[in-house]
């Protein structure tokens, strides 16, 4: 992207009926109370804070089913009452497919360093009576998450990539990337357009422990579809760090790559060591990235 902070231009394609920024918000505020309210409720109420064994595959079942029916057909729905080109808005449309080992290899490394990042996180102390009801709202997380995460077989595997892979991939990132993103764009700085889009993708996740890394995530995938100009960048990126995270555990049962094995605790030198290399990957990637985008961009002008 260029470094002036400029409204995108008017685009013919995208006639609003509503101001964008708001109708964004109120599609949030929308989303948010039938996928965390309704959806979050129903799940509670089918499955308790924690399901057991027995309930795996209806849970993740009805996981599916709430992203489709509370995220990806409210955003598709929302998107045809606020334009008549809501597959403009959403960005439906092919992609320059140089985007896609980049934003694999980009996401990638992003991922293994918000794994270092939480790592470091979890080693800051906290009072006891504090540290002790954190330990227990972590716990019911990760313990939901392995529901939805462990498989035991390769057809296992690919039901946990279907509900944690390609649906939310294809749900969010049409509805944070699309609509909200999209709407966005409209009033604001492509650049401030992607920040807000990214924190409000962490906020969403109503997790305080991944916070960070998820608003870090949000932001570079709303970075991807901006360059890119087409869903199906970010769709892929998101992809793959949800299929990474879940072939990491069943392949090794760690929660990450370069955690090593048996629990030690990672040194100071393994850390910086790994997070040098990821990071000049990470930004090789989006200079890559940027300078493919600016390729294309010129050639359409031409």
């Amino acid at each position: 992207m260029d470094d002036e902070e400029e409204l995108m231009p008017e685009d013919p394609e995208r006639r609003y009926r509503f101001n964008p920024i708001w109708f964004a918000i109120t599609s949030l505020l929308i989303v948010f109370f039938l996928y965390q309210i309704v959806g979050g409720g129903l799940t509670v109420y089918l499955f308790g804070i924690i399901p057991s064994g027995d309930q795996t595959v209806a849970f993740r079942l009805a996981t599916m089913g709430a992203e489709i029916l509370f995220i990806l057909i409210p955003a598709i729905f929302l998107s045809r009452i606020q334009t008549m080109r809501w597959k403009s808005l959403l960005r439906y449309r092919k992609t320059d497919w140089v985007f896609i080992p980049l934003a694999v290899v980009g996401v990638i490394s992003l991922e293994q360093l918000l794994e270092l990042y939480l790592y470091i996180q979890s080693l800051i102390p906290l009072p006891g009576p504090l540290q002790h009801l954190v330990n227990q709202f972590q716990t019911a997380i990760e313990q939901t998450y392995k529901v939805l995460i462990t498989a035991h077989s390769p057809l296992g595997f690919l039901f946990v990539l279907l509900i944690i892979g390609v649906i939310p991939a294809i749900c969010e990132e049409s509805m944070f990337r699309g609509l909200v993103q999209g709407n966005f764009e409209m009033s604001m700085s492509r650049r401030k357009a992607i920040i807000v889009t990214g924190l409000i993708f962490g906020l969403y996740h109503l997790d305080p422990f991944t916070f960070v890394a998820l608003c870090a995530l949000g932001i570079y995938l709303s970075y991807l579809v901006s360059v890119s100009e087409s869903i199906i960048v970010p769709m892929a990126a998101h992809f793959t760090n949800n299929f990474v995270s879940a072939f990491v555990v069943y392949d090794t049962g760690k929660d990450s790559f370069i955690a090593p094995s048996g629990g030690h605790p990672l040194t100071v030198g393994y850390i910086i060591g790994w997070s040098a290399v990821l990071a000049l990957i990470f930004v090789g990637t989006i200079k890559l990235t940027e300078k493919h985008g600016h390729k294309i961009r010129e050639a359409r002008l031409q």
